[in-house]
């Protein structure tokens, strides 16, 4: 892959935002006229999004969720009510960092729908309901232009990839489906955003207001579980070792050192697209 003196200098950008929550000062104005030169498709940046969500999820449910259980912890669709002492479903965690992301002014949407949901409001719209049953069939991402609100959308598939959300859809009260098994396609993340091509200060900013909104996320949890009647630990351990849970620093060290290679080798692949 041959890169050009412009690609190569919106790399370096890119490399320092990755690895970092992005807190550097504003780029000098030569530097922005430069990195407003080259545009790239949205799908770039729904790439980098949805494979940074999908590995905080995973770490929170493989980590925390799950082991969180054996050990004494709850996880509970109630968990924000004063008097639940639980933490939020994976589901809940994602719905809170849309909502958190929303709330700092992203232009980037997130939803987490399916065709069988607990919940009405995560129930497919028509457009989304055509390209999953397509999707459920291909495991592949679905991209379109979505004609209802003029959004480009990305929507990418939802595999049953833990213990924990399979037990809960089965066991739930409302759930129109109990049969599902792991690697069933439970639904998809779908994301939005109203630019057909984004700069490389776009990708920057999306990636530190997602990856702002995880970290807030998660610690609105930490917060919550100081006054549960059973003490939980927060420090470097995680629940695998008893009530335990990752203090924030631990959490985004875990997250940072997973995400920052993958969107590294996706910014690779695709900043030489046309």
């Amino acid at each position: 892959m041959t890169f050009s003196n412009r690609t190569l200098f919106g790399l370096s950008l890119i490399v320092a935002g990755i690895y970092l929550f992005v807190t550097a000062p504003p780029p000098l104005e030569e530097e922005k006229s430069i990195q407003t030169e080259r545009t790239y498709p949205v799908k770039v940046l729904f790439d980098i999004l949805a494979e940074e969500q999908s590995i905080a999820r995973t770490i929170y449910t493989a980590q925390i969720v799950g082991p969180g259980i054996k050990s004494g912890l709850k996880f509970s669709e109630e968990w924000t009510h004063t008097d639940v002492e639980a933490g939020p479903l994976p589901a809940l965690l994602l719905r809170e960092v849309s909502s958190r992301m929303q709330r700092n002014g992203s232009n980037v949407g997130l939803f987490l729908g399916s065709d069988f949901p607990i919940a009405s409001v995560n129930q497919f719209s028509s457009a989304q309901q055509t390209h999953f049953d397509t999707m459920k069939e291909t495991r592949k991402p679905a991209y379109f232009l979505d004609e209802s609100n003029q959004m480009y959308t990305a929507m990418y598939v939802d595999p049953a990839s833990a213990t924990p959300c399979v037990s809960c859809h089965n066991n739930h009260p409302n759930s129109p489906k109990t049969d599902w098994q792991m690697g069933d396609p439970m639904g998809a993340t779908t994301w939005f955003y109203p630019k057909e091509r984004v700069t490389m200060e776009e990708i920057l900013t999306c990636v530190e207001l997602l990856r702002t909104a995880i970290l807030d996320s998660y610690t609105v949890y930490l917060e919550k579980s100081n006054d549960f009647s059973t003490p939980v630990t927060i420090g470097a351990q995680w629940p695998k070792d008893g009530m335990y849970l990752p203090d924030a620093n631990t959490f985004k060290a875990e997250f940072t050192a997973r995400s920052s290679k993958s969107s590294m080798t996706t910014l690779l692949e695709s900043l030489d697209t046309p």
